[in-house]
């Protein structure tokens, strides 16, 4: 927004830190203070978030210039050095694979939702449906109005399709659109930050993580669980610090982003796929189920995520250095070992599994 009013503007690291803390504070506050406002805004938002989607279309279709049809469809470019078009696709999927994450955020608020086992699911498949049908027409009309690529990926923003935009729109308007993606933006860290914070309150409420006592404390005016919301903001600050100091050093720990979904993904749909193969007894009936699909569905899925995992831990560009290594497969590492000696040394004889606290369930002991 900054260059789009100066485009002489020239952003400094610490510009960047600002912006941050200030999007941390929000996101606290609004989670601490705000939680039980947060299904009103949200429907709020998602109105405003469609209202955005065609203010930004539109303008495209009406006054950007156009590419041909086969500039869109048959031209292709392998700007990042790999040696084949196969695997400069591969390796350029992970943008689209990463924006596709988090999806099962819903799922976190689970013990929270009335009727979550029907509820739940349904919710999961909305959002992706109706985000997959505004992310097909949006891709399709940042191809069709960027006739020249170059130009594009020079943009002094850094967003392609930014440039895109602006060569429909003034000024005035763009920066409109783009304050109200900023604002979406900002209420959806407030979203983020409530998943993971109920994460790491279920996980501690079992001891499975150090500290988990404390971690796990619930305010009793507020309902919220406070310590877990301090924690995770605490992180996102010491993130931010990091990114002063160092950016490399920054994109080396949130390069783990997409690894550390894809693993859980992995993990977590081949636990259940496992068990409705081999011990299809222990699992609860299911309110909402795939039925005879269920099996292949979840299949397919643990094969796709760890596909996708495999290429997660590429780098970009090609020759690769030490500013565009992907040190995703480093740091993840790094935590996999760390998390399988506390494991080993502690948390095992400490952690309670959750199916045990389920009511309606019959404890079983293996």
């Amino acid at each position: 927004m900054i260059i789009v009013m100066d485009e002489n503007y020239l952003a400094k690291t610490w510009h960047s830190f600002l912006l941050a803390v200030a999007a941390i504070v929000i996101a606290y506050v609004g989670n601490a203070y705000g939680s039980q406002a947060m299904p009103y805004w949200q429907n709020a938002l998602f109105v405003v978030h469609m209202m955005a989607f065609f203010a930004f279309i539109v303008p495209i279709w009406v006054n950007a210039p156009l590419a041909t049809h086969e500039q869109v469809w048959n031209e292709f470019e392998a700007s990042g050095g790999w040696s084949s078009m196969g695997l400069t696709i591969m390796v350029g999927q992970l943008t689209g694979i990463a924006n596709q994450l988090g999806v099962d955020s819903a799922a976190h608020m689970a013990e929270e939702v009335r009727e979550a086992s029907i509820s739940v699911p349904e919710a999961m498949i909305s959002i992706y449906l109706i985000n997959f049908v505004a992310l097909l027409p949006t891709v399709i009309t940042v191809c069709y109005h960027m006739p020249n690529v170059d130009d594009a990926l020079n943009d002094g923003t850094g967003y392609p399709a930014l440039y895109v935009f602006r060569q429909a729109a003034t000024p005035t308007w763009t920066i409109v659109l783009l304050a109200v993606i900023a604002f979406i933006f900002i209420a959806s860290n407030i979203t983020y930050l409530a998943a993971v914070t109920r994460d790491l309150f279920a996980f501690s409420r079992d001891h499975g993580l150090p500290f988990s006592a404390w971690i796990s404390k619930i305010d009793g005016r507020r309902h919220v669980p406070i310590n877990a919301t301090i924690l995770s903001s605490g992180v996102a600050l010491l993130l931010a610090l990091i990114y002063l100091g160092s950016t490399v050093a920054f994109y080396a720990i949130i390069a783990l982003y997409t690894a550390a979904l894809l693993q859980c993904y992995c993990f977590s749909i081949g636990c259940v796929l496992w068990r409705r193969i081999f011990h299809p007894e222990t699992l609860p009936p299911a309110r909402f189920s795939l039925g005879r699909f269920g099996i292949p569905l979840n299949g397919f899925a643990v094969l796709f995520s760890g596909y996708c995992l495999f290429w997660s831990f590429w780098p970009q560009e090609y020759p690769v250095t030490v500013e565009n290594f992907n040190w995703a497969i480093v740091i993840f590492g790094i935590v996999m070992i760390i998390a399988l000696a506390y494991f080993v040394f502690r948390a095992r004889h400490k952690y309670v599994g959750p199916v045990s606290t389920v009511e309606g369930r019959k404890e079983r002991r293996e």
